[in-house]
Protein backbone atom coordinates (compact mmCIF):
# COMPACT_ATOMS: atom_id res chain seq x y z
CA UNK A 1 0.00 0.00 0.00
CA UNK A 2 0.95 3.38 -0.77
CA UNK A 3 0.03 6.40 1.24
CA UNK A 4 -0.32 9.47 -0.82
CA UNK A 5 -0.88 12.80 0.76
CA UNK A 6 0.12 16.42 0.48
CA UNK A 7 0.90 19.11 2.78
CA UNK A 8 -0.20 21.43 0.34
CA UNK A 9 -3.44 19.86 -0.04
CA UNK A 10 -3.78 21.17 3.77
CA UNK A 11 -2.62 24.06 2.86
CA UNK A 12 -4.49 25.18 -0.24
CA UNK A 13 -7.27 22.55 -0.86
CA UNK A 14 -10.64 23.72 -0.75
CA UNK A 15 -12.78 23.08 1.99
CA UNK A 16 -9.87 22.38 4.55
CA UNK A 17 -8.05 25.09 5.75
CA UNK A 18 -8.85 28.60 4.15
CA UNK A 19 -6.58 31.59 3.74
CA UNK A 20 -8.02 32.80 7.65
CA UNK A 21 -6.52 30.34 8.81
CA UNK A 22 -3.08 29.80 7.48
CA UNK A 23 -2.93 32.95 8.74
CA UNK A 24 -4.03 31.99 12.24
CA UNK A 25 -1.37 29.06 12.00
CA UNK A 26 1.26 31.80 11.13
CA UNK A 27 0.87 34.49 13.52
CA UNK A 28 0.07 31.67 16.24
CA UNK A 29 -2.61 32.56 18.42
CA UNK A 30 -2.46 36.51 17.10
CA UNK A 31 -6.55 35.84 16.54
CA UNK A 32 -6.75 34.22 20.19
CA UNK A 33 -8.57 35.95 23.54
CA UNK A 34 -5.45 37.38 25.15
CA UNK A 35 -4.49 37.11 28.39
CA UNK A 36 -0.92 35.24 29.68
CA UNK A 37 -1.34 32.45 26.86
CA UNK A 38 -1.99 34.46 24.28
CA UNK A 39 1.24 36.90 25.26
CA UNK A 40 3.46 33.70 25.19
CA UNK A 41 2.03 32.93 21.70
CA UNK A 42 3.29 36.21 19.85
CA UNK A 43 6.61 36.20 21.41
CA UNK A 44 9.04 37.74 19.05
CA UNK A 45 11.26 34.62 19.49
CA UNK A 46 8.43 32.36 19.90
CA UNK A 47 9.38 29.77 16.93
CA UNK A 48 6.77 29.15 14.13
CA UNK A 49 7.64 26.46 11.80
CA UNK A 50 4.75 26.43 9.49
CA UNK A 51 6.51 29.44 7.35
CA UNK A 52 9.18 27.41 7.06
CA UNK A 53 10.10 24.93 3.61
CA UNK A 54 13.80 24.00 3.96
CA UNK A 55 14.87 21.51 6.17
CA UNK A 56 18.11 23.11 7.10
CA UNK A 57 15.88 26.14 8.34
CA UNK A 58 13.20 24.12 10.06
CA UNK A 59 16.50 21.92 11.77
CA UNK A 60 17.74 25.69 12.97
CA UNK A 61 14.01 26.53 13.91
CA UNK A 62 14.52 22.91 16.56
CA UNK A 63 18.25 23.61 17.56
CA UNK A 64 16.72 27.46 18.70
CA UNK A 65 13.73 26.12 20.18
CA UNK A 66 16.02 23.71 22.04
CA UNK A 67 18.40 26.24 23.12
CA UNK A 68 15.54 28.07 24.67
CA UNK A 69 14.56 24.62 27.12
CA UNK A 70 18.17 24.00 28.31
CA UNK A 71 18.09 27.90 29.12
CA UNK A 72 14.46 26.96 31.29
CA UNK A 73 13.16 30.08 28.79
CA UNK A 74 10.56 27.89 26.65
CA UNK A 75 8.11 29.65 25.42
CA UNK A 76 5.64 26.55 24.72
CA UNK A 77 4.11 28.09 21.13
CA UNK A 78 1.38 26.56 19.69
CA UNK A 79 -0.96 25.20 22.54
CA UNK A 80 -4.15 28.08 21.94
CA UNK A 81 -7.48 26.70 21.59
CA UNK A 82 -7.72 27.89 18.28
CA UNK A 83 -5.21 26.47 16.86
CA UNK A 84 -6.07 22.91 18.32
CA UNK A 85 -9.70 23.93 16.88
CA UNK A 86 -7.96 24.34 13.19
CA UNK A 87 -5.62 21.37 13.29
CA UNK A 88 -8.82 19.31 13.27
CA UNK A 89 -9.14 20.01 9.43
CA UNK A 90 -6.17 18.52 9.15
CA UNK A 91 -1.89 18.58 9.62
CA UNK A 92 1.16 19.62 7.94
CA UNK A 93 4.26 18.61 10.64
CA UNK A 94 7.52 20.50 9.20
CA UNK A 95 9.56 17.78 10.96
CA UNK A 96 9.24 13.72 12.14
CA UNK A 97 10.89 12.69 15.43
CA UNK A 98 12.17 9.37 15.90
CA UNK A 99 13.37 8.82 19.44
CA UNK A 100 13.07 6.69 22.21
CA UNK A 101 10.00 5.96 25.15
CA UNK A 102 11.79 7.86 27.83
CA UNK A 103 10.03 9.62 29.85
CA UNK A 104 12.61 12.43 30.42
CA UNK A 105 12.94 12.79 26.44
CA UNK A 106 9.66 14.29 25.31
CA UNK A 107 10.33 16.25 21.46
CA UNK A 108 7.55 18.48 21.71
CA UNK A 109 9.30 20.21 25.22
CA UNK A 110 12.70 19.10 23.94
CA UNK A 111 12.25 21.37 21.19
CA UNK A 112 10.05 23.56 22.40
CA UNK A 113 7.39 23.20 20.06
CA UNK A 114 3.73 22.73 20.08
CA UNK A 115 0.78 21.44 18.63
CA UNK A 116 1.10 19.88 14.85
CA UNK A 117 4.61 20.97 14.61
CA UNK A 118 6.00 17.82 15.10
CA UNK A 119 5.54 13.56 14.03
CA UNK A 120 6.55 11.37 16.68
CA UNK A 121 7.34 8.16 16.63
CA UNK A 122 8.94 6.54 20.33
CA UNK A 123 10.34 3.31 20.84
CA UNK A 124 12.43 1.46 23.70
CA UNK A 125 15.98 2.87 22.88
CA UNK A 126 14.47 4.47 19.31
CA UNK A 127 14.77 0.44 18.00
CA UNK A 128 13.43 0.34 14.50
CA UNK A 129 12.04 -2.34 12.56
CA UNK A 130 9.92 -3.01 9.60
CA UNK A 131 6.44 -1.87 11.19
CA UNK A 132 7.97 1.13 12.79
CA UNK A 133 9.57 2.00 10.07
CA UNK A 134 6.21 2.64 8.34
CA UNK A 135 5.29 4.76 11.17
CA UNK A 136 8.19 6.98 11.27
CA UNK A 137 8.23 7.92 7.33
CA UNK A 138 4.64 8.71 6.89
CA UNK A 139 5.35 12.10 8.21
CA UNK A 140 8.10 12.89 5.15
CA UNK A 141 6.13 10.33 2.98
CA UNK A 142 2.53 10.97 2.98
CA UNK A 143 2.76 14.65 4.48
CA UNK A 144 5.59 16.21 3.07
CA UNK A 145 7.60 16.79 6.21
CA UNK A 146 11.39 17.87 4.88
CA UNK A 147 12.93 17.05 8.33
CA UNK A 148 13.46 13.44 9.66
CA UNK A 149 15.15 13.81 13.21
CA UNK A 150 16.78 10.27 14.49
CA UNK A 151 17.09 11.06 18.43
CA UNK A 152 19.08 9.65 20.81
CA UNK A 153 19.48 10.31 24.04
CA UNK A 154 22.11 9.74 27.35
CA UNK A 155 21.67 7.08 29.90
CA UNK A 156 18.65 5.05 27.59
CA UNK A 157 18.21 2.35 29.72
CA UNK A 158 17.46 0.32 27.11
CA UNK A 159 20.80 0.44 25.25
CA UNK A 160 22.52 0.34 28.69
CA UNK A 161 20.26 -3.39 29.26
CA UNK A 162 20.87 -4.37 25.71
CA UNK A 163 24.62 -3.83 26.01
CA UNK A 164 24.72 -5.63 29.48
CA UNK A 165 23.50 -8.32 27.84
CA UNK A 166 25.35 -8.43 24.79
CA UNK A 167 29.00 -8.14 26.57
CA UNK A 168 27.73 -10.55 29.04
CA UNK A 169 27.27 -13.00 25.85
CA UNK A 170 30.64 -12.38 24.20
CA UNK A 171 32.25 -13.03 27.90
CA UNK A 172 30.17 -15.97 28.61
CA UNK A 173 28.64 -14.79 31.54
CA UNK A 174 25.06 -14.60 32.83
CA UNK A 175 23.28 -11.30 31.70
CA UNK A 176 21.92 -9.54 34.75
CA UNK A 177 18.79 -9.90 35.78
CA UNK A 178 16.63 -6.23 35.57
CA UNK A 179 13.50 -8.28 36.07
CA UNK A 180 12.14 -7.24 32.45
CA UNK A 181 13.14 -9.07 29.53
CA UNK A 182 13.82 -7.36 26.37
CA UNK A 183 15.09 -9.79 24.07
CA UNK A 184 14.01 -8.39 21.40
CA UNK A 185 14.95 -5.24 22.06
CA UNK A 186 18.61 -6.62 22.62
CA UNK A 187 18.60 -8.21 19.30
CA UNK A 188 17.70 -5.16 17.23
CA UNK A 189 20.21 -2.96 18.89
CA UNK A 190 22.90 -6.03 18.38
CA UNK A 191 24.26 -3.99 15.07
CA UNK A 192 25.20 -1.08 16.95
CA UNK A 193 26.90 -2.93 19.82
CA UNK A 194 29.30 -4.40 16.86
CA UNK A 195 29.65 -1.37 15.50
CA UNK A 196 30.61 0.45 18.72
CA UNK A 197 32.47 -2.28 20.53
CA UNK A 198 36.78 -1.59 20.93
CA UNK A 199 35.78 2.29 20.24
CA UNK A 200 37.12 5.21 22.72
CA UNK A 201 35.35 6.70 25.24
CA UNK A 202 31.79 5.24 27.35
CA UNK A 203 30.67 2.44 25.22
CA UNK A 204 26.78 2.86 26.21
CA UNK A 205 27.37 6.58 25.16
CA UNK A 206 29.21 4.85 21.87
CA UNK A 207 26.64 2.70 21.50
CA UNK A 208 23.74 4.69 21.71
CA UNK A 209 25.74 6.96 19.09
CA UNK A 210 25.72 4.26 16.65
CA UNK A 211 22.43 3.01 16.97
CA UNK A 212 21.22 6.27 15.70
CA UNK A 213 23.61 6.71 13.08
CA UNK A 214 22.28 3.10 12.09
CA UNK A 215 18.94 4.52 11.67
CA UNK A 216 19.88 7.45 10.11
CA UNK A 217 21.20 5.10 7.23
CA UNK A 218 18.00 2.67 7.52
CA UNK A 219 15.76 5.41 7.09
CA UNK A 220 17.81 7.35 4.06
CA UNK A 221 17.08 3.62 2.04
CA UNK A 222 13.78 2.98 3.02
CA UNK A 223 11.58 2.25 0.09
CA UNK A 224 8.88 5.05 1.21
CA UNK A 225 11.77 7.45 2.02
CA UNK A 226 14.74 6.84 -0.70
CA UNK A 227 13.68 8.95 -3.28
CA UNK A 228 13.13 12.06 -1.35
CA UNK A 229 16.41 11.87 -0.21
CA UNK A 230 17.85 11.42 -3.59
CA UNK A 231 16.15 14.68 -5.08
CA UNK A 232 16.61 16.47 -1.91
CA UNK A 233 13.12 16.86 -0.44
CA UNK A 234 14.24 15.07 2.65
CA UNK A 235 16.57 15.43 5.36
CA UNK A 236 17.30 12.81 7.41
CA UNK A 237 19.42 14.32 10.78
CA UNK A 238 21.15 11.83 13.58
CA UNK A 239 21.30 13.76 17.32
CA UNK A 240 21.81 12.82 20.70
CA UNK A 241 19.88 14.46 23.93
CA UNK A 242 21.83 15.18 27.23
CA UNK A 243 19.34 14.94 30.05
CA UNK A 244 22.33 16.60 31.82
CA UNK A 245 22.52 20.00 29.96
CA UNK A 246 19.09 19.38 28.10
CA UNK A 247 21.00 20.09 25.02
CA UNK A 248 20.49 18.24 21.74
CA UNK A 249 23.60 17.52 19.74
CA UNK A 250 23.87 16.40 15.84
CA UNK A 251 26.24 13.54 14.88
CA UNK A 252 27.42 12.29 11.82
Amino acid sequence: MHLRGSRRRLLTGAGTVGAGAIALLTLDACGGGGGEGAAAQTAPDAPDLTGLESAEDIWQALLDGNRRWADGAAVHPHTDEDLREELVEGQAPRAAVFTCVDSRVAPELVFDTGLGDLMVTRTAGNVFDPLVSESVSYGPAALEAPLLVVLGHQKCGAVTAAHEALLAEVEGAEPEDHGYALPETVNALRPAYEAAAGGPGDPVDAMIEANVLLTVEALKAHPNLAERVADGALTVVGAVYSLETGLVAEVS
